[in-house]
């Protein structure tokens, strides 16, 4: 069965992107994904597999980008035997650039981004681990969790809504130069 997410998650057609971007030409679709945390999101990882807060030079090896991390914001990590499978970041109540969007934008409750499994690990279930202990780790402080994931990414759509997370908004950002067009819809 074809994934149509393959079709635009690609070497090319990132640089594709990133050609056009350069020359001022730019556009996204972003689906904010929500989900309360009262009810404990279940998801246990893989035998042998930790998953929990970690200090940021854990998840170095696998590329994380480390120096993005808020002043408050935090490494969720997936080991196994001590080395690194995965990992997200988490924030709570924190303001955020979304890139895509071209924006600020400040997040109430928990903000989950930068989910990442190496790919030899991937099909396990550790990125619900990974969500499923971000939500427990936020749920002393925050009432509601959300990401934000990019109308393409497949993976990452189906993964948010396996723990329990459902679309609350839709945001759009098209540039053309000087000219912008934005859009945001709730309740979708």
């Amino acid at each position: 069965m074809l994934r149509p997410w393959r079709l635009t998650r690609t070497d090319r057609a990132r640089a594709v992107y990133e050609f056009l971007a350069e020359r001022g030409v730019t556009a996204t679709w972003m689906t904010e994904f929500r989900r309360p945390l009262a009810t404990p999101t279940e998801a246990a990882p893989p035998a042998a597999v930790d998953v929990g807060p970690r200090e940021p030079a854990v998840v170095e090896e696998l590329g994380a980008p480390v120096e993005q991390l808020l002043d408050d914001e935090r490494v969720v990590a997936a080991t196994e035997d001590g080395a690194p499978r995965g990992y997200l970041f988490l924030s709570v109540d924190a303001t955020h650039h979304i890139h895509p969007l071209e924006r600020e934008l400040h997040v109430e409750g928990a903000y989950l981004r930068r989910v990442f499994v190496a790919p030899e690990h991937r099909g396990r279930g550790v990125a619900a681990a990974l969500v499923a202990a971000a939500c427990r780790a936020a749920s002393a402080e925050a009432d509601a969790a959300t990401a934000l994931v990019a109308l393409d990414n497949g993976p990452s759509r189906a993964l948010f809504r396996g723990c329990g997370f459902a679309p609350a908004r839709a945001y759009r950002y098209a540039r053309a130069g000087p000219l912008t067009w934005r859009s945001t819809r709730g309740d979708i």
